[in-house]
């Protein structure tokens, strides 16, 4: 049986013993969250010898930077989350705290600029540019993934906003993808467009999966179409719907496209990759292996060994790999767990994008 451990550091605090701990990571989210509870109050030093009582809520702030390593004991350890301290909330005898990563200081940034003849990159990097300037002593800058894409913008007005908002702004009206990688990088780009690990993870549903609702579904089942819409440099839009319009419609944005025969051709490519045969979904697996949003999974069912892609259950060479949109891990008093979303499959041969 495996023994859980934890390290979490909270500004100059080292705490061992938690109620519960939630790490969320999505490449659909601007930032990694996390939330921590925990007993209201525990001892700290106040001597050379001496302890004293006091209340978190008293020792921790707002602002305040978090690191949260969990672990097998002696089998496997991993920094799960660094982030800092977005709020603290008692309730009885147990105390709340808030976490997100370095969107906290994005957040603080103020920008009010109208871009003209610009690139996305360029935007990207005028609002790390604004953070990096007011981050604290002692926190490295924050950079951009290489992997984000290249978009030209005739004009683009960000007026009046946080960094946050702006790039929420920027997921919201271009379909990107903007996430805070591993590595304290802004990503913005395709939501399948950067694998964060070469790391692949393989699921079998009778040895190490808790629980799921994973539904396997042929081609033909699938009830999806796609609105594409393609994005000129001076911002005016054109549209297209490919498929039937039944069941859930799924937007793309494709920039400085205007051609619709062009478009109708990479919404009918972006829809054969969204109608595969397989499995739509969650599963609870165990804290390992370890699985973090932007990587890929095979899944393997004994009695059904082919719908994993292939007829031996022990090939895992020819497994069909999911791309990984989220995954949610927990650790407390229940055992620690993975949630894991499975998102489309990753064609053979085909890169992440």
């Amino acid at each position: 049986m495996f023994v859980l451990d934890c390290k979490i550091k909270i500004g100059e605090y080292l705490f061992k013993r938690v109620h519960n701990v939630q790490v969320v990571k999505s490449v659909d989210l601007l930032s990694d969250t996390a939330v921590i509870k925990m007993p209201a109050s525990a001892m700290f030093k106040s001597g050379v010898e001496e302890q004293e009582r006091k209340q978190l809520e008293d020792v921790i702030k707002a602002g305040d930077p978090v690191s949260i390593t969990l672990a097998y004991k002696g089998v496997f350890e991993n920094e799960e989350f660094t982030g800092f301290v977005t709020s603290i909330k008692p309730k009885n005898h147990i105390v709340t705290i808030e976490c997100e990563d370095v969107l906290y200081f994005i957040r603080k940034a103020r920008i009010n600029k109208n871009f003209k003849n610009t690139t996305l990159k360029e935007v990207l990097n005028f609002i790390l540019s604004e953070t990096n300037q007011k981050l604290p002593e002692g926190i490295p800058p924050i950079k951009l993934d290489k992997n984000s894409g290249e978009i030209n913008f005739d004009a683009l007005p960000l007026k009046d906003k946080n960094g946050a908002q702006a790039l929420k702004k920027l997921q919201d009206e271009y379909g990107l993808s903007i996430f805070v990688n591993d590595a304290r990088e802004v990503y913005a780009g395709l939501r399948m467009g950067t694998n964060v690990s070469d790391e692949l993870a393989n699921y079998h549903l009778q040895k190490n999966v808790v629980s799921h609702d994973l539904e396997y579904m042929k081609e033909e089942d699938v009830e999806i179409y796609v609105k594409v819409i393609g994005v000129k440099k001076d911002n005016q839009r054109e549209e297209v719907i490919i498929g039937e319009q039944e069941g859930e419609q799924r937007t793309l944005h494709f920039y400085n496209i205007s051609d619709k025969d062009k478009l109708k051709e990479r919404g009918e490519e972006e829809l054969e990759k969204l109608k595969y045969e397989g499995y739509r979904g969650n599963l609870t697996g165990f804290f390992v292996p370890h699985v973090t949003r932007g990587m890929g999974v095979t899944v393997t069912d004994t009695r059904y060994p082919s719908r994993g892609g292939s007829n031996n259950a022990n090939n895992e060479e020819n497994l069909i790999r999911y791309f990984v949109p989220k995954v949610t891990t927990t650790f407390g008093q229940n055992g620690a767990r993975r949630k894991v979303e499975l998102g489309a499959v990753i064609r053979p041969k085909e890169t992440i994008g």
